[in-house]
């Protein structure tokens, strides 16, 4: 198998969890469920308009929808590592702090 199918496998299972419910339970005990699902929704948006989401646009619906801090949302990103979402999430977290 070449590198890049296995790498198309790997970001399909990476989004397949992130839209699962597996993704809210491992999660939940650091951010709340709403906030979560919010995510979610926007990946699962970027996915059906096929176009790349910016993660500026991404940090502001989740702030706005959700009311967490900035400090809040740069730590969730942080922590799932958002980089990984690349090419689905477009952006720098430099650019958000």
């Amino acid at each position: 198998m070449s590198d890049e199918l296995v790498d198309i496998i790997d970001f399909m299972d990476l989004v397949n969890f992130t839209l699962s419910d597996k993704f809210i339970e491992v999660w939940r005990h650091k951010f709340s469920e709403k906030f979560l699902k919010s995510f979610q929704t926007k990946i699962l948006e970027a996915l059906s308009r096929q176009k790349p989401i910016k993660l500026n646009s991404l940090f502001l619906a989740l702030q706005k929808n959700n009311k967490y801090s900035k400090s809040q949302i740069i730590n969730f990103f942080d922590s799932i590592n958002i980089d990984i979402y690349r090419p689905l999430v477009n952006g720098n977290l430099k650019h958000v702090k």
